[in-house]
Protein backbone atom coordinates (compact mmCIF):
# COMPACT_ATOMS: atom_id res chain seq x y z
CA UNK A 1 0.00 0.00 0.00
CA UNK A 2 2.71 2.59 1.30
CA UNK A 3 4.65 1.61 -2.29
CA UNK A 4 1.16 2.28 -4.50
CA UNK A 5 0.67 5.70 -2.67
CA UNK A 6 4.64 6.51 -3.25
CA UNK A 7 4.26 5.56 -7.13
CA UNK A 8 1.23 7.88 -7.12
CA UNK A 9 2.70 10.79 -5.33
CA UNK A 10 5.88 10.68 -7.78
CA UNK A 11 3.63 10.27 -10.84
CA UNK A 12 1.40 13.91 -9.45
CA UNK A 13 4.72 15.11 -8.94
CA UNK A 14 6.19 14.60 -11.82
CA UNK A 15 3.24 15.63 -13.95
CA UNK A 16 2.57 18.41 -11.30
CA UNK A 17 -0.99 18.34 -12.03
CA UNK A 18 -2.24 19.05 -8.49
CA UNK A 19 -5.82 19.85 -8.39
CA UNK A 20 -4.89 22.61 -5.82
CA UNK A 21 -2.84 25.49 -6.82
CA UNK A 22 0.51 25.53 -4.65
CA UNK A 23 1.83 29.17 -5.70
CA UNK A 24 5.94 28.90 -5.32
CA UNK A 25 6.78 30.27 -1.82
CA UNK A 26 10.59 31.30 -2.67
CA UNK A 27 12.51 34.45 -1.31
CA UNK A 28 11.24 37.51 -0.85
CA UNK A 29 7.27 35.69 -1.20
CA UNK A 30 6.68 37.20 2.55
CA UNK A 31 7.47 40.68 1.51
CA UNK A 32 5.38 40.33 -1.50
CA UNK A 33 2.42 38.95 0.45
CA UNK A 34 2.35 41.72 2.91
CA UNK A 35 2.19 44.17 0.08
CA UNK A 36 -0.12 41.97 -1.77
CA UNK A 37 -2.69 42.68 0.85
CA UNK A 38 -2.15 45.78 2.43
CA UNK A 39 -4.59 47.70 4.30
CA UNK A 40 -6.52 43.96 5.45
CA UNK A 41 -5.67 41.88 8.28
CA UNK A 42 -3.78 38.84 7.20
CA UNK A 43 -2.57 35.66 8.44
CA UNK A 44 0.20 33.36 7.27
CA UNK A 45 0.23 30.17 8.40
CA UNK A 46 3.45 27.90 7.91
CA UNK A 47 2.54 23.95 8.37
CA UNK A 48 4.24 20.53 7.42
CA UNK A 49 2.69 17.13 6.84
CA UNK A 50 5.15 15.85 8.80
CA UNK A 51 3.86 17.98 12.04
CA UNK A 52 1.43 16.30 14.11
CA UNK A 53 -0.09 19.34 15.73
CA UNK A 54 -0.44 20.86 11.87
CA UNK A 55 -2.24 18.84 10.73
CA UNK A 56 -4.54 18.55 13.69
CA UNK A 57 -5.24 21.95 13.96
CA UNK A 58 -6.38 21.87 9.70
CA UNK A 59 -10.29 21.72 10.22
CA UNK A 60 -9.99 25.23 12.94
CA UNK A 61 -8.12 26.69 10.22
CA UNK A 62 -11.02 25.66 7.73
CA UNK A 63 -13.63 27.09 9.89
CA UNK A 64 -11.60 30.91 10.65
CA UNK A 65 -11.67 30.79 6.62
CA UNK A 66 -15.09 30.01 6.54
CA UNK A 67 -16.44 32.45 9.29
CA UNK A 68 -13.76 35.26 8.81
CA UNK A 69 -14.42 36.81 5.26
CA UNK A 70 -12.45 39.93 6.36
CA UNK A 71 -9.24 38.20 7.14
CA UNK A 72 -7.13 37.11 4.50
CA UNK A 73 -5.47 33.51 5.47
CA UNK A 74 -2.33 32.03 3.23
CA UNK A 75 -1.45 28.79 3.68
CA UNK A 76 2.66 27.70 3.11
CA UNK A 77 3.68 24.47 3.42
CA UNK A 78 6.70 24.30 3.96
CA UNK A 79 7.35 20.09 2.89
CA UNK A 80 9.03 19.83 -0.13
CA UNK A 81 7.54 19.40 -3.46
CA UNK A 82 7.88 15.17 -3.46
CA UNK A 83 5.22 15.77 -0.22
CA UNK A 84 2.94 17.89 -1.85
CA UNK A 85 0.30 15.42 -2.88
CA UNK A 86 -0.01 14.40 0.74
CA UNK A 87 0.06 18.28 1.33
CA UNK A 88 -3.08 18.31 -1.03
CA UNK A 89 -4.89 15.36 0.56
CA UNK A 90 -4.81 16.84 3.79
CA UNK A 91 -5.62 19.90 2.82
CA UNK A 92 -9.16 18.74 1.09
CA UNK A 93 -9.70 16.46 3.96
CA UNK A 94 -9.81 19.25 6.11
CA UNK A 95 -12.15 21.94 3.75
CA UNK A 96 -9.27 24.16 2.64
CA UNK A 97 -9.15 23.21 -1.28
CA UNK A 98 -10.40 26.61 -1.55
CA UNK A 99 -8.26 28.30 0.40
CA UNK A 100 -4.83 30.53 -0.63
CA UNK A 101 -1.78 27.83 -0.68
CA UNK A 102 1.94 28.25 -1.20
CA UNK A 103 4.73 25.95 -0.98
CA UNK A 104 7.88 26.15 -0.27
CA UNK A 105 10.11 26.11 -3.70
CA UNK A 106 13.49 27.44 -2.20
CA UNK A 107 15.89 25.02 -1.10
CA UNK A 108 17.40 27.79 1.15
CA UNK A 109 14.73 27.09 3.70
CA UNK A 110 16.46 29.53 6.93
CA UNK A 111 16.12 32.21 4.38
CA UNK A 112 12.53 31.55 4.32
CA UNK A 113 12.39 31.62 8.09
CA UNK A 114 14.19 34.91 8.37
CA UNK A 115 12.10 36.76 5.93
CA UNK A 116 9.26 35.89 8.03
CA UNK A 117 10.84 36.28 11.56
CA UNK A 118 14.42 36.69 12.11
CA UNK A 119 14.04 34.40 15.41
CA UNK A 120 12.08 31.50 14.15
CA UNK A 121 13.86 28.74 13.15
CA UNK A 122 11.65 26.23 11.11
CA UNK A 123 9.68 25.45 14.60
CA UNK A 124 6.04 24.13 13.51
CA UNK A 125 3.45 25.48 13.12
CA UNK A 126 3.90 28.98 12.94
CA UNK A 127 1.90 32.28 12.42
CA UNK A 128 2.06 35.20 11.45
CA UNK A 129 -0.26 37.38 12.20
CA UNK A 130 -0.07 40.93 10.18
CA UNK A 131 -2.42 43.84 10.98
CA UNK A 132 -3.66 46.28 8.16
CA UNK A 133 -1.17 48.68 9.06
CA UNK A 134 1.06 46.30 8.67
CA UNK A 135 2.05 45.21 12.43
CA UNK A 136 3.43 42.03 12.71
CA UNK A 137 2.89 39.40 15.77
CA UNK A 138 4.48 35.85 15.02
CA UNK A 139 3.62 32.93 17.13
CA UNK A 140 4.91 29.22 17.21
CA UNK A 141 1.91 27.12 18.17
CA UNK A 142 -1.36 26.01 17.56
CA UNK A 143 -3.93 28.19 16.86
CA UNK A 144 -5.64 27.49 19.79
CA UNK A 145 -2.69 30.06 21.08
CA UNK A 146 -4.17 32.84 23.34
CA UNK A 147 -1.92 35.52 21.05
CA UNK A 148 -4.03 34.63 17.75
CA UNK A 149 -7.64 33.98 19.55
CA UNK A 150 -6.85 37.66 21.27
CA UNK A 151 -5.90 38.79 17.40
CA UNK A 152 -8.86 37.22 15.75
CA UNK A 153 -11.30 38.42 18.82
CA UNK A 154 -9.59 42.31 18.25
CA UNK A 155 -10.62 41.32 14.08
CA UNK A 156 -14.08 40.27 15.43
CA UNK A 157 -14.09 36.41 15.46
CA UNK A 158 -14.74 34.28 18.18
Amino acid sequence: MRLAALIFAIALAASNAYALDFKPYARGAFAALTKAHAGRPLIVHFWSVTCPPCLAELPQWAKIVAEKKGIDVVFVNTDSEEDRARAQARLEKAGLAGATHYGFSDDFVEKLYFEADKSWRGEMPFTALIAPDGGLVTVTGAVDDPLIAQWLEKRGAK
